[in-house]
């Protein structure tokens, strides 16, 4: 079974500032494109880090949908937005291979450091494709296959080649980029027109 986060007592590590040297929010909206009323969804979005200025960029006539397998992690993540005063986020208790949203129902989607955690990493991209709209993004950003001190074990890291054909076998067409840190690898998908 592939490694999972252990969120219970790491809110403030997933909402550290140093995080930011490893996943810039500002990258992230760079390279998703979020425009001005778009849905989007923020896939294992924990106590919202990148939710956030995801809403702030849909803007009040966008939305954004935060799932989450942790209804503690989903709790924090509604005080957060709350205090912040975005009233467009909604969050959503999440499977993995089963996000209750209708087809097309979001224009971009967003997976941080989640692909490495799937347990059918094959069903759950499915399902991310059938709730993106047709043309929608999706970006991917996970751990280099790489020993290192961060992160988690090697063994469960999925290489970005890998990463690579389980996307293009969910129909997703994929564009590997540059990141700004080394410890991840980062892949734009777009789903067919």
């Amino acid at each position: 079974m592939p490694h999972k986060f252990e969120q219970r007592g790491s809110w403030q590590r997933l909402l550290a500032e140093e995080r930011k040297k490893l996943v810039p929010p500002a990258k992230v909206l760079e390279v998703l494109g979020v425009r001005p009323g778009e849905t989007v969804l923020d896939l294992g979005a924990g106590p919202g880090y990148l939710t956030l200025p995801l809403a702030e960029a849909a803007g009040p006539d966008g939305w954004v949908w935060a799932a989450d397998i942790s209804e503690d992690a989903l709790e924090l993540l509604r005080q957060r937005a709350q205090e912040a005063g975005l009233a467009n986020v909604r969050t959503l208790k999440a499977e993995e291979t089963r996000i209750d949203l209708p087809d097309g129902a979001v224009d971009r989607a967003l997976m941080v450091n989640v692909l490495h955690e799937l347990s059918d990493a094959r069903a759950s991209l499915a399902e991310v494709r059938r709730v993106l709209k047709p043309g929608g993004a999706l970006l991917v950003v996970d751990w280099e296959r790489a020993p290192m001190e961060i992160g988690p074990p090697f063994e469960d890291r999925i290489a970005a080649a890998d990463a690579e054909r389980l996307l293009e076998a969910a129909g997703f067409a994929t564009e590997r980029l540059s990141w700004p840190h080394p410890a991840h690898y980062a892949l734009r998908c777009a789903a067919p027109v």
